[in-house]
């Protein structure tokens, strides 16, 4: 029986993303997918909602936030990775 989903009060989603912003590292500039995929749930978890309840919500409220974004939104978006493209990791060459 999960009851997950009509426990998280407001105030439980921002502690969430505060948690969230906390566990991320410092010199964050990797994909989101990549982040998200490296970040340790157990550390994010509080109160009785376990790591694995907290990454499900985030999917949930992701989800939501994605279709939620204006074009304008959009384009700014665009516009600064046009100013600052995305930058792979380069592999260093030894001589």
């Amino acid at each position: 029986i999960s009851r997950c989903a009509d426990r998280w009060s407001q105030e439980d989603m921002l502690t969430l993303l505060e948690c969230m912003k906390n566990n991320l590292p410092s010199n964050d500039g990797s994909k989101f997918k990549t982040t998200e995929s490296h970040l340790d749930w157990e550390k994010v978890a509080f109160k009785d909602f376990s790591g694995e309840m907290c990454k499900m919500k985030w999917m949930e409220i992701s989800n939501e936030v994605r279709k939620f974004r204006t074009l304008t939104e959009l384009i700014m978006d665009a516009e600064e990775h046009v100013k600052n493209p995305y930058k792979g990791k380069k592999l260093k060459v030894k001589p």
